[in-house]
C-alpha cells in the first residue's frame, strides 16, 4: 500500500535553483531519521522540489523529511529500494520538469554535486547520468568493490556503454527517461534494471565522477551475496525480455487527494467557529 501525503507549500526558487532549471530530487529512505533532514535541506537549496519515499520506516524518517520541506510518499510496509523508486517515478509522471536526481538518504551522496551532474546531462544531452565512485573508491568495502567491478563489466557489455560503477544510486534522469523507463524490481537490482531498460529504449547513458561519503558508523542495506544472486536472475530475465516488445508506463492516474497538514485543519476549524 502506498499513501501519498500532501506536498510541501511551494517556495519561490532561489537564484541557484533558477540557474539549474526545473530539477526534482528523489530520495528513497528507510530508517534514516538521523540523516534525512540534512539531506533534504541541502537538496532543497539546489532543486525546486524534493520527493522522499519513506519505505515503511519504523522511526521518524517521514516526519523529519516533511519538517525539512520534502514532498512525502509513505509505504505502509518496507517494500525495498526498487519499489520506492517506482513510487517516486509514478508520482512524477504528471509533473513537468527537466531532470530528476536520485540520491540516497544516508548522506553518502553529496547534494553539493547535483549541479555538476545536471550540467553534465544538459551539456552532453544524456538521458541518464550514472555517478561513479570508482575513480577514488576509498572507504568502499573490498567485497563490494570487487562485486561492483564485476557487475559493471557485465552490464557495460550488455548495454554497449562503458560504465565503471553501475551499482551507484546517485544518478540523473531526464524527464524523457524518468517517464519512459519501466521498472519491475523491488530491491537493489533496480539500479541495473534501470540501465538495461534505458539502453533498450535507445536512451543516451553516460557517467560522471562523484565522491562518496562513508561515515564511521555507516552501514549499508546491500548484501553482496544476496544482491549478486538477484543480479544473476535479472540477467536471466533480460534474455527472455529481449524476445518481447518493450513495455510502456501506463498513463498517469488522477492526482491523489492530499490531506492538509494538521495545523492547517486547526486553522480552518477556528475560522469556522469564529464565523458562527
Amino acid at each position: 500500500m502506498v499513501t501519498f501525503v500532501d506536498n510541501h507549500p511551494d517556495l519561490q526558487p532561489t537564484a541557484r535553483q533558477a540557474r539549474l532549471g526545473s530539477v526534482i530530487a528523489v530520495i528513497p529512505a528507510y530508517n534514516a531519521e538521523a540523516t534525512i533532514d540534512n539531506v533534504v535541506r541541502l537538496c532543497r537549496r539546489r532543486v525546486v522540489r524534493c520527493v522522499v519515499v519513506d519505505d515503511g520506516s519504523t522511526d521518524q524518517t517521514g516526519r523529519n523529511a516533511r519538517r525539512a520541506g520534502a514532498d512525502l510518499i509513505v509505504h505502509v510496509g518496507n517494500r525495498g529500494k526498487g519499489a520506492a523508486i517506482r513510487s517516486a517515478l509514478a508520482y512524477l509522471q504528471p509533473l513537468p520538469f527537466d531532470y530528476a536526481v536520485l540520491l540516497d538518504a544516508d548522506g553518502q551522496h553529496d547534494p553539493g554535486e547535483i549541479a555538476q551532474l545536471v550540467n553534465r546531462a544538459r551539456h552532453s544531452h544524456a538521458d541518464v547520468i550514472c555517478g561513479t565512485r570508482m575513480a577514488n573508491p576509498e572507504g568502499m568495502p573490498w567485497l563490494r568493490r570487487v562485486t561492483n567491478r564485476t557487475m559493471s563489466w557485465i552490464l557495460s557489455k550488455l548495454i554497449g556503454v562503458k560504465l565503471s560503477d553501475t551499482q551507484c544510486g546517485y544518478r540523473v534522469l531526464s524527464e524523457r527517461a524518468a517517464k519512459s523507463i519501466v521498472l519491475t524490481k523491488s530491491n537493489f537490482e533496480v539500479e541495473s534494471e534501470m540501465l538495461l531498460d534505458a539502453a533498450r529504449r535507445g536512451l543516451k547513458i553516460q557517467e560522471a565522477r562523484i565522491r562518496s561519503v562513508y561515515g564511521p558508523d555507516h552501514s549499508s542495506h546491500i548484501s553482496p551475496a544476496r544482491d549478486t544472486w538477484r543480479f544473476i536472475k535479472l540477467l536471466a530475465g533480460l534474455l527472455v525480455a529481449r524476445m518481447k516488445p518493450l513495455k510502456t508506463n501506463p498513463p498517469p492516474e488522477p492526482a491523489p487527494i492530499h490531506e492538509k497538514p494538521e495545523d492547517e485543519r486547526d486553522d480552518e476549524r477556528e475560522s469556522t467557529a469564529e464565523t458562527e
